[in-house]
């Protein structure tokens, strides 16, 4: 079990949880989707798990110690979270720096007229599990940009209903920068 910080009060430890475990969620929720087929082909991978494998490298996870969380108030505690120190990102929305939080980047084009960030929003999974690095007192996304980016920005009078869960690991080194690994 990991010492959450005190700010995101309604994260409930589940119990310890193995990176295959969380590799395999990430499988079963993208693997299927057309989109990150065409994302994954274009930089030159020939499969889902090659290309994920080499997305997750830099934060070397099957090191880590994992614990999985439930999020009984994800729309309150998501603005509070780091978004993904992605290479794309980076470039696309925090000016630069390596990671800003959800409440910073709420409001930008890129977040609010995101097709796909609006179509999670019209239909949320019912249960979903995220990933991401407890930073001292930061809570890091390193997987699940667009539904996270959804629960940040959910309208409040839009009843919410689903079940989140997250898997955190303790990091304490500077935060890897992750994605924009091609073969080609």
């Amino acid at each position: 079990m990991l010492n959450i910080p005190k700010q995101f009060s309604s994260f409930k430890f589940i119990r310890p949880i193995q990176w295959p475990e969380i590799f395999d969620a990430w499988r079963s929720g993208e693997a299927r989707q057309e989109s990150w087929k065409r994302h994954w082909e274009e930089r030159g991978f020939g499969s889902w798990d090659e290309w994920r494998t080499e997305y997750a490298k830099p934060f070397q996870p099957e090191t880590l110690n994992w614990f999985l969380y439930e999020i009984s108030d994800p729309t309150r505690e998501f603005p509070e979270i780091y978004c993904v120190p992605s290479k794309s990102w980076i470039e696309k929305a925090y000016g630069g720096k390596i990671t800003k939080q959800f409440k910073d980047i709420a409001g930008d084009p890129i977040i609010k007229d995101n097709n796909k960030i609006i179509a999670i929003k019209n239909d949320f999974p019912k249960k979903t599990m995220l990933t991401g690095l407890l930073c001292g007192e930061k809570i890091v996304l390193v997987e699940g940009m667009h539904r996270a980016a959804a629960l940040a920005t959910w309208d409040s009078k839009v009843p919410f209903n689903s079940k989140i869960y997250m898997a955190i690991a303790e990091w304490n080194k500077e935060i890897p920068i992750i994605g924009g690994n091609y073969k080609k």
